[in-house]
Order: C-alpha cells, then sequence, then structure tokens
C-alpha cells in the first residue's frame, strides 16, 4: 500500500458519486439483513439479534429440513446462474473493469447471485454473507459511475468504495468498510481515495440503519493492554498464523475446484444436509460464525472447543468446494476465536491463574489477518464487530502483526525456494 498527498477530490461530480453510491449501497445492506431475518424466520421461527443465534432453541429435526430445503433451493439458483453467458463477475472483476462485461455485467444476475448468498446464510449454510452487499455496491456503483461519465480512474475508486460500503453497511463497521476499500481492493492509500471511501461507507451505514442494528455483532469484555494480555497476544500471532495461512489456501483450492453442473446440484444439497446433521449435536456450527464466535467469547468448555473447531472449519470447505458462492471473513473470524478460546483453555492448565478469556478476541483477529491478507481491515473489523475501547487496540495490533508477520516469513521462504528451484 501506498501513501500519496493528492490535489483536493471534493469536485462536483465525485461528490454526487459519493452520495449515490452511498445511498445506493445502504439500501442494498438494508435489504439484505432484512431478506437475511426474513430467511431465519421461516426456516427457525426466529431470527439473529445481536449476542444471540436463531439455531439453538430449534430442535435438531427442525434445523435438517430447513437446511435441506435451503440447499436444494440455492443449488438450482446457482445452477441456474451458471449455465448462460457472460458468467457472474466478481468485485475485484468489477474493479478491474478491463472488459466489457466486468465493465458493464449484468445486472438481474448479480443481484439474484448476491441475494442467494443471504438465503443460503439464512438458512444455516456455514458461509459468510459479505460478499454479496460487496458486489450489490460494486454493481450499482459502476451504473453510477457510467452515468455520471467518471473517467476509469475515478470510476475504479468509486466501484471499490462502493464495494467497500456495502461491507459497511450489513454490519455498521464504516471504517473497516472503508479499509477494505483502500487496503484489499485499490491497494493504495491517497487522500483523494480516503476522503471518498470513508464518505461513502459512512453514508452507506447511516442508510442501511433502516433495518441494521447499530448495536456491536457481538458482546466481548473489553481488553486492557496490560502484560498478560500482550503475552496472550503474542502467543496468540505465533501459533496461529500458520492455519490461518493453510485455511487461506485451502479455501483457494476447493474454491477453484468447485463443483459445477449437474455435480453441484448433488453435492450441495448434501453439504447442507452434512451441515443439518452436524447441528444436531453442535448448533454453534451453523450460519456464517456469528454463533460459533459468541460461544467462544462467553467462554465454552475445552473439549468443545477442540470438536468445534475442526467441525466448523469442515464444514466451510465442504460448502464452498460443493458450489456455494460466499465469503470466508466472519467464518475465518469465528474459527479464530475458537481457535484463540482453545488457547486459553490450554494456557490456563498449563499456567493456573492466566485468565482465558481475552484469548479468544486475540485469536479472532490473528487468525482473519492472515486468512484475509489484509492487517488493517483485521484489526478495524475486530474492533468494529466487538466495540473494543481504546484500551484494547494495542494488544490486538500486536496479535496481527505477529500473525502477519509469520505467516509473510513462511510465503516469502516459499516464494524464494520455488524461484531457486531444486537443488542439483
Amino acid at each position: 500500500m501506498t501513501l500519496v498527498s493528492a490535489a483536493p477530490v471534493l469536485r462536483p461530480r465525485l461528490l454526487l458519486a459519493m452520495v449515490l453510491i452511498g445511498v445506493a449501497s445502504g439500501l442494498g445492506g438494508a435489504a439484505m439483513s432484512w431478506t437475511l431475518h426474513a430467511v431465519q424466520h421461516l426456516c427457525f421461527g426466529t431470527a439473529a439479534s445481536p449476542y444471540t443465534d436463531p439455531y439453538s432453541e430449534v430442535d435438531g429435526g427442525r434445523r435438517i429440513l430447513a437446511l435441506l430445503i435451503v440447499g436444494a433451493v440455492v443449488s438450482l439458483l446457482w445452477w441456474l446462474l451458471r449455465r448462460p453467458q457472460p458468467p457472474v463477475q466478481s468485485v475485484k472483476g468489477m474493479v478491474a473493469a478491463d472488459t466489457p462485461v466486468r465493465r458493464q455485467p449484468p445486472m438481474l444476475r448479480g443481484i439474484t447471485n448476491a441475494f442467494t448468498q443471504v438465503i443460503a446464510v439464512g438458512g444455516g449454510a456455514s458461509i459468510g454473507r459479505e460478499v454479496a452487499p460487496r458486489e450489490i455496491g460494486a454493481l450499482f456503483a459502476g451504473r453510477i459511475g457510467d452515468a455520471l461519465g467518471l473517467d476509469p480512474a475515478q470510476r475504479r475508486t468509486m466501484v471499490a468504495c462502493g464495494a467497500g460500503a456495502g461491507l459497511a453497511a450489513v454490519y455498521h463497521v464504516p471504517l473497516a468498510g472503508a479499509g477494505f476499500a483502500l487496503e484489499i481492493l485499490l491497494v493504495s492509500f491517497t487522500l483523494d481515495c480516503a476522503v471518498l471511501a470513508l464518505g461513502t461507507c459512512a453514508l452507506a451505514t447511516i442508510v442501511a440503519r433502516l433495518t441494521v442494528s447499530p448495536l456491536p455483532f457481538y458482546r466481548v469484555e473489553a481488553l486492557e493492554g496490560t502484560w498478560p494480555v500482550l503475552l496472550a497476544a503474542t502467543a496468540v500471532g505465533l501459533v496461529l498464523a500458520l492455519p490461518a495461512l493453510g485455511f487461506r489456501r485451502a479455501v483457494a483450492r476447493v474454491e477453484a475446484r468447485r463443483l459445477t453442473g449437474w455435480r453441484q446440484l448433488a453435492g450441495l444439497p448434501a453439504a447442507f444436509l452434512l451441515t443439518g446433521a452436524v447441528s444436531v449435536a453442535l448448533p454453534q456450527a451453523l450460519g456464517n460464525g456469528l454463533a460459533a464466535a459468541q460461544w467462544a467469547y462467553d467462554g465454552g468448555s475445552l473439549g468443545t472447543a477442540a470438536l468445534l473447531l475442526g467441525v466448523k472449519a469442515v464444514l466451510i470447505l465442504a460448502t464452498l468446494g460443493a458450489g456455494a458462492v460466499g465469503g470466508t471473513l466472519t467464518p475465518g473470524f469465528s474459527l479464530g476465536a475458537v481457535a484463540g478460546a482453545l488457547l486459553g483453555d490450554l494456557a490456563a492448565l498449563a499456567v493456573p491463574g492466566t485468565d482465558p478469556t481475552p484469548w479468544a478476541l486475540l485469536g479472532a483477529a490473528a487468525f482473519l489477518a492472515v486468512s484475509m491478507n489484509a492487517p488493517l481491515t483485521a484489526i478495524l473489523l475486530t474492533i468494529g464487530f466487538t466495540d473494543q475501547p481504546a484500551s484494547a487496540f494495542l494488544p490486538i495490533v500486536l496479535a496481527v502483526a505477529v500473525s502477519c508477520a509469520c505467516a509473510r516469513l513462511v510465503t516469502a521462504r516459499a516464494e524464494t525456494g520455488t524461484e531457486a528451484g531444486p537443488r542439483p
């Protein structure tokens, strides 16, 4: 990421684009949140609310039936979406806009794909819903940019801002949404881009309050930058770097080989059925990870944490590999929280008097930073998701820095070895 000082950007056309894209992304985020709650009501009789999940109070048979029906529906929808051309475009493709179809992807197909992801998550699938609002934001941003006659550089910036605004809207995290646009999509930090990203994400977050609660998504005890907590942050970063890197690579592999055609029609309902069967014993494994992470923050048991960690990772990979489209942001956050809770419980056994409570949140931040390959965005998301005070910034930053440094050392060594080639 580069830091560049640029000329003022307060030009009427760009400001108008910022306002229109912010409003459109916020409305899209609000519609998706409403859809998610509606699907959860249909499937489980209630919807997720801050600090609670809709799965625990429902009997196992209803969970299995709901997942089987939702799996069949979304499998058919994705099968239909993938049959005709042109294909649904990714957010990064829409930002690049280097081909005609990437510049103007079909709106109806893109919107249908995004809402299919939300339906899948609402039905309990082990994938994240964060890709969907980013796609909606990027879709509308591209059309608005074309209508206003933005040049290619301006259009690229605003499409990235629209995607970040979608993320900001559904999770009420305007600063993290702006960070996502700058760090991951634009891979640069100019003062111009920062103003546009922050403004777009702030507007989208305000508009999305139509259906999105301003309360933090997780109830977590406030961290303090004490020496024990800083030592925990260091330990978590060291231990979770490689698992997070492995998860990132595993996701890339299964997405590259995901089932298509008739195999998806059979495989995706099977993956949903597997998720439902597992949920009979582990209801925390359902959904995008909110239930699993909150369970970890509330102090889950050691044995259940170990089981949940392995099961949740398998379900995420199985669902994506079977043909689902979705994110790994909140699933990765939940894996890190459960892994951190597990480490905290082990530390408490090894060193009596150790407080395991901070380990879950530090694990979530460290794991997410490596799995997303975006340390700044991970820090901002962790703080935004849990409404942590300033006293928590130091340990969170330390955990992320240690985990990313370890992961980078491993990847750099692997890249160096590949370039050097095998020894004679």
